[in-house]
């Protein structure tokens, strides 16, 4: 049994970046993984979109703000700076460099890590030097004997690279042409073989929380830009259908498995496979691995949920797809009132409550899909949403808290007494003592209001 959530790391150069995998991060969000992204850079040397949204004396903050918006829609439950010099990553001392990726790395724990591509996907300096740096902080984070003082060692059992096919060159001729220009050069962008493509995650259902994200960053919508030469279908197949390569392995893909960057990491990574021994980290004398928290973030269980696989069982993935949205509604709740409360002690209540509303969307998501669901496709229910923003006073929003919490204890007795098969039942049963706790919470903030 894990003692923590599935988990992925994103790491990439520069604000923006991340929209390129920001339909597959609000798949796995949406589904209850925990999502985390490293930003090397504060982005202070892109060129600006705009007359009215940055000037070059205060961009770094204009993209900084953009990111942790993008970041919002797109569920990333923790957003670290490294505050790398944009367009200069690949002059840092490289061993401090790795090591503070080793430090995250630990700390996060992440199942997988995804990043720029070996060659950049275009030949951006700082793209590729992230590259370097993510695929030597793979190695090293699991070895205890790379950088002891940067915590307990972590291997993360899978390191993806973005890819955009070849195929999606041949139907789009003028992207294929187009060059991004930077300092005076012309850069090209790369296609990766179609049988190159190791796992296309099919994420039509969470565009529209990629192109939310990607309205956040205005300072950065070039008009003639490179996905601007695509015709209409193919951008639209662009965002829907995202593509990984898997550049190396400690857990290899299930055989056949071509849509789920996760598949088969039921137990974690390090009770899975050993720690595979890095080699050689560039070495500067002067240099010293900064000291990691060795306290990884809140995480949530990973119950053995029963498996459905080969069954069907409408009635059951109706009641799991129920249910998942009035939860994703609860947590949006949770979190929506925490950003606009003045009440420290409410907000100081509402952060693990948040943790453990996400521990519950966990495992009702991993029951759905499962049972044969999608969890992705799930959104919060508007009922709940509606209720829960008609309420403006502290004692009105505790009150529905508390309300919820008893409703969901009520739910859960009910649908495990009712089922009749011990493994749909376990599926209840799996969530009730975490419902119950919830509750417990509630009641004692409800009765101090």
């Amino acid at each position: 049994m894990r003692d923590a959530p599935l988990s992925i790391l994103a790491f990439f150069a520069h604000p923006d970046d991340e929209i390129g995998i920001g339909s597959t991060l609000s798949y796995y969000t949406g589904a209850g993984v925990l999502a985390n992204l490293i930003c090397a850079s504060r982005g202070e040397a892109a060129t600006i979109f705009c007359e009215d949204c940055a000037t070059r004396e205060n961009l770094a903050e204009v993209r900084t703000r953009e990111l942790a918006c993008s970041c919002r829609h797109l569920g990333i439950a923790e957003l670290r700076w490294l505050d790398w010099p944009d367009g200069g990553i690949k002059d840092l001392p490289r061993r401090r460099a790795i090591a503070q990726v080793v430090t995250i790395i630990r700390h996060m724990r992440p199942d997988i890590i995804l990043t720029h591509p070996a060659d950049g996907g275009y030949p951006h300096p700082d793209h590729l030097a992230v590259w370097e740096i993510a695929r030597a902080a793979f190695d090293a984070a699991g070895d205890p004997g790379h950088f002891p003082e940067a915590g307990e060692p972590w291997a993360p059992a899978r390191l993806f690279t973005r890819a955009i096919p070849k195929s999606m060159f041949d139907a789009a001729p003028a992207f294929a042409a187009y060059r991004v220009q930077l300092n005076g050069s012309q850069l090209p962008f790369y296609a990766t073989p179609d049988e190159a493509i190791d796992v296309t995650m099919q994420v039509a259902c969470c565009v529209e929380k990629r192109q939310a994200a990607w309205e956040c960053h205005r300072s950065q919508h070039n008009p003639e830009g490179a996905f601007s030469r695509m015709p209409d279908d193919v951008r639209q197949a662009y965002w829907e259908n995202e593509h990984f390569v898997l550049a190396a392995a400690r857990v290899p893909l299930p055989p056949g498995e071509r849509h789920d960057l996760l598949a088969g990491l039921d137990a974690p990574p390090s009770e899975q496979a050993p720690s595979v021994r890095a080699g050689p980290i560039p070495d500067d004398a002067h240099e010293q691995a900064p000291r990691g928290d060795q306290a990884g973030p809140p995480g949530l269980r990973d119950a053995a949920m029963p498996a459905a696989e080969g069954e069907s069982d409408p009635n059951l993935t109706a009641e799991l797809r129920a249910n998942l949205a009035v939860r994703r509604a609860y947590l949006e709740i949770i979190q929506e009132y925490e950003r606009l409360s003045h009440e420290t002690h409410f907000t100081s209540f509402l952060a693990p409550l948040a943790d453990r509303e996400r521990e519950i969307i966990y495992l009702v998501a991993r029951a759905l899909r499962r049972a044969g669901g999608g969890p992705g496709e799930v959104a919060a229910d508007p009922r709940v949403l509606l209720q829960a923003r008609a309420c403006s006073s502290l004692y009105a929003r505790s009150q529905f808290l508390l309300v919820s919490a008893q409703h969901a204890v009520a739910r859960y007795q009910e649908l495990a007494g009712q089922a009749a098969d011990p493994d749909r039942r376990a599926v209840w049963e799996e969530v009730l003592p975490m419902v119950r706790e919830r509750l417990a919470a509630v009641r004692d903030f409800a009765q101090g209001v």
